[in-house]
């Protein structure tokens, strides 16, 4: 939604996987597996970490640090807690390389970033955990976590420790990340938009084993477009799937949209509009300049 997209876990999985069913372990979106491509089908720009840069966590931190201080949501694995999570006592539980996918959404630093850019231990890096967590005692997700980068680091079995925090990057394996770098615009004509929503989270939650999308509901998504002039004409397209998307001349490609709206501003910068759509549907947006190809 950073990017001014909508789709729905059910359909993501089946980009990241076509045709694979959603009840076998292969119907998923891995990080360092099938995220350049999915990223690719899903009309996203991305630049991706590989172990082959550097298996140094700290080289991947700094990686990590760069692409955030330039705007772009950075996705990454982490180990996770399972003592605290499914009560395991064993210190070799959970995945060798990582347990669960967050997404970085931000860096405090005590310096200004450099080029290159350089990993501080004291760095601050704040994850979003997509609601997996709730602290014992509560009902709420907490969503954001946030760690020195320094105390972020541990082993398997460190990571698994009663006085471990719930979430550690792994320092014993390679690590793997990407970096959401905008739409796919070879015109370079296409403006910021951010999508949020009213909900939080799709819900209920698919059944075990099972393979049919979720139960639909409405949701209302509230787009907003920035780096707008006042008194120049632009277009909003709102494609409904991901097929129809263009990657360039969007004006020219405009029935392809599902729907087009006209907008001016008076002054100001943004634009905010809103529409209220399935839970079950793709809604992807545009917005371009009237006079663009």
């Amino acid at each position: 939604m950073y990017h001014g997209q909508y789709v729905s876990q059910y359909d993501a999985r089946a980009l990241a996987s076509p045709g694979v069913a959603q009840n076998l372990a292969g119907s998923q979106l891995l990080i360092g597996a099938n995220d350049v491509a999915t990223a690719a089908r899903m009309h996203l720009a991305a630049t991706a970490w590989t172990p082959q840069q550097s298996p140094d966590p700290t080289q991947f931190l700094a990686w990590v640090k760069g692409n955030v201080a330039r705007g772009y949501p950075v996705v990454l694995g982490l180990y996770t807690n399972n003592y605290k999570f499914d009560g395991a006592t064993s210190p070799n539980a959970g995945n060798s390389e990582y347990d669960h996918i967050v997404t970085v959404t931000g860096i405090q630093s005590r310096s200004a970033i450099s080029n290159p850019v350089t990993y501080l231990a004291d760095d601050r890096i704040t994850i979003e955990d997509h609601g997996i967590w709730t602290d014992p005692g509560s009902t709420v997700p907490p969503f954001f976590f946030s760690f020195p980068a320094g105390t972020l680091q541990a082993t398997r079995q460190q990571a698994n420790a009663a006085s471990a925090p719930v979430y550690s990057l792994a320092s014993d394996t390679p690590n793997y990340g990407i970096a959401i770098t905008g739409v796919l615009d070879t015109d370079r004509v296409t403006l910021p938009v951010r999508l949020t929503t009213s909900a939080s989270s799709e819900t209920p939650d698919m059944g075990d084993n099972a393979t049919a999308r979720p139960t639909s509901k409405p949701v209302t998504l509230t787009v907003t477009i920035s780096n707008v002039t006042p008194g120049v004409d632009y277009n909003l397209y709102r494609y409904a799937s991901m097929a129809s998307v263009p990657d360039a001349r969007f004006n020219g490609a405009a029935g392809q949209a599902a729907e087009k709206t006209a907008f001016t501003i008076t002054s100001g910068t943004t634009y905010t509009t809103s529409v209220t759509i399935a839970s079950s549907d793709v809604a992807v947006f545009r917005a371009v300049p009237a006079s663009a190809a």
